[in-house]
């Protein structure tokens, strides 16, 4: 699928890591980019355990403020003279907030780019929004390690493949940057018996029919922890991007990620463009 618009949410702290990694994204592609900056409302940080000072409110306020234009700021580093065509929206976020706009923008758009959390500069609910930009935009989303340096042109790709639908539509919705990479490994880890040689065969016809040449990286019988299998393999293909299927169960109106995306997500070490 041919990417048009890409969506990325701004952080707050840290070097914008998710923002450079969109613009590059958007350069690779020719799309047009959407900056969306948070603006943590004052009731998202007060307090309702004790009395507060008569100036704690509009202190709170200051800092909103200060916040916001340190993101929008932080944005326009990569994004001014990129030459990329875009804007930038600013969306209101309170405790316990469904992230309508940002869904909303998520799902007109073909990938959305977020930062994965830095327990050393904490983003408020940012597990929250990773978690509703994979399952509840329908569109890939691409989480960035809170420390990756590293330009984004990705030409060394995993593909974590279990014949599942959201491996399916990661596949799909990555068809683009898999055309256009130098090597595509095709990674299996069964915890069972191998799969079958028409399996393989048929996984190998239906990349070359889009034109995309894999590597097949099978292992099967594999005892222990799938994702560490996965983040093994990876780290050994010397990949530079992973995409996979976005796994979870619904927990009544929140998704939970399941443990092995869980895994993954905290101890990415490279850019992971996933779907559910």
């Amino acid at each position: 699928m041919s990417i048009k618009t890409v969506v990325t949410l701004t952080d707050t702290t840290g070097d914008q890591v998710a923002a450079r990694v969109a613009v590059d994204l958007s350069k690779l592609t020719d799309a047009y980019l959407i900056g969306v900056v948070p603006n943590y409302e004052t009731s998202y940080y007060l307090c309702t355990a004790g009395p507060m000072p008569p100036d704690y409110e509009q202190r709170l306020q200051e800092q909103s403020a200060e916040l916001l234009n340190k993101s929008l700021e932080g944005f326009a580093k990569h994004f001014d003279g990129s030459g990329v065509e875009g804007e930038t929206r600013t969306t209101n976020i309170t405790l316990g907030g469904t992230f309508d706009e940002l869904m909303h923008l998520g799902r007109l758009s073909d990938v959305t780019v977020i930062r994965q959390d830095d327990p050393a500069k904490p983003e408020p609910m940012r597990s929250a929004m990773i978690e509703a930009m994979v399952f509840d935009t329908g569109v890939a989303t691409l989480i960035v390690p809170h420390a990756y340096e590293k330009a984004f042109a990705p030409k060394n790709i995993a593909v974590a493949w279990d014949g599942s639908g959201p491996a399916s539509n990661a596949a799909h919705a990555s068809m683009s940057m898999l055309q256009a990479a130098d090597t595509v490994s095709v990674v299996m880890i069964t915890p069972h018996d191998e799969p079958r040689h028409s399996e393989l065969t048929d996984i190998r016809k239906y990349f070359e029919r889009h034109g995309v040449n894999i590597h097949l990286e099978v292992m099967s019988n594999v005892s222990g922890s799938v994702s560490e299998a996965l983040l093994s393999t990876v780290d050994r293909l010397n990949a530079d991007m992973l995409v996979m299927g976005g796994y979870g169960h619904s927990r009544l109106a929140q998704y939970l990620f399941g443990g092995a995306t869980r895994k993954v997500l905290h101890d990415m070490k490279i850019p992971v463009l996933m779907t559910h």
